[in-house]
C-alpha cells in the first residue's frame, strides 16, 4: 500500500493573498523539504508545497502532512496544522521553532519532531504505518554527515524559482553570535559532509548556478580550500553565505574566486564596536570593513552585505551612517533588519530576563518589525530607521555610485537585482508597516 505524504513551506501571513505566487518567481526554495523527502522511503509519494508560490488545497488526497516551521512563519504553520487535523489528517511538525518552544508546538500537531531529522524520520513514518506514532520524536543528537541521502530537489516545481540547485556541504557555524539560532539548533561543532559526496551532488544539478545552503559554508577554512580546489573542473558559478574573514586569507579568496563564486551574502551587521562586542561578533573589525571588501571585489565576487538595527548603541543617526558607509564602500547589495530576539538565542533570553520584550506575536518576528523595547530609539524611530534605510540605499543615485565601481564585471547582473529592489521600495514600506 502507497500512503501519500504532503510537505509543507508556509509563507508568512503578510503574503498571503500575494499575487506573485500566481506569477512570476520566487528567489530559491528552502532546503528542508527536499532533504526531508530524500530520507522518505519509497511507500510514500511525496508532494512538496511551498506556500510562498501556490496555494495549499486542503482537501488534497493526503494521509499525512509534514509542516516545517521557522518563528516568523509559526502562526501560519499552526493555522495550516489545524485544517487538515479538522480533516482528520495527521500531521507532523519540525524545524527550528518546533526544537525551540515545544510545549507551544506539541499543542498546535499530532506529532513533533526535535532536532535533526535524519536518524529518525524513518521512525516517524515507520510508527505512522503500524498506528502508533508517538507525540514527540528527539533526535539523537549531530548526525554524522557521510552518506547523507540525496535532496529530492527534483520534487520542487523548480521554473518557479530563479534558482534551485541548491547544495548543503556542511552544518552549523564556528561563531557563536547572541542574535543567531544556528548553533542552538545544529550544536556548537561545525560539522561538514565528505568532499566527493557534495562533488557528486554538485554534478548531478543540471543547473550551472548553484547556491550553498550552509550557514558558513568556508567556517572551516582547510575543508573549504579542498572543496573550492575539487569544483574547480565543474565550471559551476556559485553563492554562499560567510563571513567578511574570507578578506584575510588570500589563498582561500582565490580559490573561491577561481571556482566560480559570484556572490557572498556577509553578515556585516553594524559599524559600532561596541555594538559588535555586544553582538558576541567581535572578529567584524570596522576599521577594516572597507579594505576587506575592497579585496573581496579585486577577486573578481560580489558582496551582499547585510545589516542589523537597533542595537543599545544604535540612536537616531544610525541608519544614515550605516547606509553611507555601504554606499562608500560600494557595496553591491544589501539587506537591513531590525533586531530580533529569536527564541532559542541567548539574546531572547537576556530581553525576555529584563522585560524588554514587547509581545511574542511570532509572525511580527520577521526582522521587519520591532518586538522589543530599544535603548536609545523609540520603537517608531526604530521603524521609520529601517524604511528610510531600505529606500535611501536602492535610491538611484546610491545605485549608479555602486553600481559603477571599477572591475565590477558582474554590472547587469548586480543592477537588474538593485533596480528590483528600487521598484519594490513602497511594498518593502507597506510590509514594515502592517500591523
Amino acid at each position: 500500500m502507497k500512503y501519500n505524504l504532503t510537505l509543507i513551506y508556509p509563507a508568512h501571513k503578510k503574503n498571503l493573498g500575494n499575487n506573485k505566487k500566481k506569477r512570476g518567481k520566487y528567489p530559491i526554495p528552502q532546503l528542508s523539504l527536499p532533504t526531508v523527502a530524500g530520507l522518505t522511503d519509497e511507500r510514500f509519494n511525496i508532494n512538496i508545497v511551498d506556500e510562498n508560490i501556490e496555494d495549499i488545497d486542503f482537501n488534497i488526497k493526503t494521509d499525512l502532512v509534514g509542516i516545517t516551521v521557522m518563528t516568523a512563519l509559526a502562526p501560519r504553520a499552526y493555522e495550516i496544522s489545524k485544517e487538515f487535523k479538522k480533516r482528520g489528517v495527521t500531521v507532523v511538525l519540525g524545524g527550528i521553532h518546533v526544537s525551540m518552544l515545544p510545549d507551544e508546538a506539541s499543542a498546535n500537531a499530532d506529532c513533533i519532531i526535535l532536532g535533526e531529522a535524519e536518524g529518525i524520520w524513518s521512525n516517524v513514518l515507520e510508527d505512522f504505518i503500524q498506528g502508533k506514532m508517538k507525540k514527540i520524536y528527539k533526535g539523537t543528537g549531530q548526525y554524522s554527515m557521510e552518506n547523507l541521502p540525496k535532496p529530492r530537489l527534483d520534487l520542487l516545481k523548480r521554473d518557479r524559482y530563479f534558482s534551485s540547485s541548491l547544495v548543503m556541504a556542511s552544518r552549523g557555524c564556528p561563531h557563536d553570535c547572541n542574535y543567531c539560532s544556528v548553533t542552538t539548533f545544529w550544536g556548537k561543532s561545525f560539522r561538514y559532509r565528505p568532499i566527493p559526496e557534495v562533488i557528486e551532488e554538485i554534478k548531478s544539478l543540471k543547473d550551472r548556478m548553484i547556491f550553498f545552503a550552509d550557514d558558513n559554508l568556508y567556517g572551516n577554512k582547510i575543508y573549504a580550500k579542498k572543496l573550492f580546489k575539487e569544483m574547480m573542473p565543474l565550471r559551476k558559478k556559485w553563492s554562499c553565505q560567510g563571513d567578511i574573514l574570507i578578506a584575510k586569507d588570500e589563498e582561500l579568496l582565490k580559490l573561491a574566486a577561481e571556482s566560480g563564486c559570484q556572490w557572498i551574502f556577509i553578515g556585516i551587521e553594524s559599524i559600532s564596536e561596541k555594538n559588535l562586542k555586544q553582538m558576541r561578533k567581535s572578529f567584524n573589525k570596522v576599521h577594516q570593513y572597507k579594505e576587506s571588501i575592497k579585496k573581496i571585489h579585486e577577486a573578481g565576487i560580489n558582496i551582499f552585505g547585510s545589516f542589523i538595527f537597533g542595537m543599545d548603541e544604535d540612536d537616531e543617526n544610525v541608519f544614515k551612517n550605516t547606509v553611507d558607509f555601504a554606499i562608500d564602500a560600494k557595496l553591491d547589495a544589501a539587506n537591513f533588519y531590525i533586531l530580533t530576539p529569536l527564541p532559542g538565542t541567548k539574546l531572547f533570553e537576556e530581553m525576555r530576563d529584563a522585560d524588554r520584550l514587547l509581545h511574542t506575536q511570532w509572525d511580527k518576528y520577521d526582522a521587519n518589525h520591532v518586538v522589543f523595547k530599544p535603548v536609545k530609539l523609540t520603537p517608531e524611530q526604530l521603524s521609520e530607521g529601517l524604511i528610510f534605510a531600505y529606500k535611501y540605499f536602492y535610491s538611484l543615485p546610491s545605485i549608479m555610485k555602486r553600481m559603477f565601481r571599477g572591475g565590477n564585471k558582474k554590472i547587469i547582473q548586480a543592477l537588474e537585482l538593485n533596480i528590483g529592489r528600487h521598484i519594490r521600495r513602497k511594498r518593502f514600506e507597506m510590509i514594515c508597516r502592517m500591523q
